[in-house]
């Protein structure tokens, strides 16, 4: 407050402009408190996501960091670079080269 008892403070949401939005069924729109709203469904309508963790290179896409990457690409820990076997198009093939991490396709 100032000296004269007026407040600067503006209502969170005053001046954040939401766009137009649907919500495709079974959604439908909450507000809840929040600016814009976002659309909802019980977990009996729309299934929750029950992702799987699959064993290290179940799909045999992940490759070998580069002989030569940088040090930063190592870690540490889970900050580790995942380097995945890249898809060239004809005439390309995967190569190490400039400092990075994994290979990339390079005119073969």
């Amino acid at each position: 407050q100032d000296s004269f008892g007026n407040t600067e403070l503006t209502p969170a949401c005053e001046k954040v402009q939401c766009g137009e939005y649907s919500c495709p069924a079974p959604f439908e729109l909450k507000m809840d408190n929040t600016c814009c709203g976002y659309c909802w469904a019980p977990d009996h309508q729309v299934a929750a996501d029950r992702h799987r963790v699959v064993q290290y290179n179940a799909t045999g896409l992940a490759v070998e960091q580069c002989e030569d990457a940088p040090s930063t690409c190592k870690g540490p820990g889970v900050n580790a670079v995942s380097c995945f076997k890249p898809s060239c198009r004809a005439g390309d093939v995967p190569q190490c080269g400039g400092g990075s991490c994994c290979p990339k396709c390079m005119a073969g």
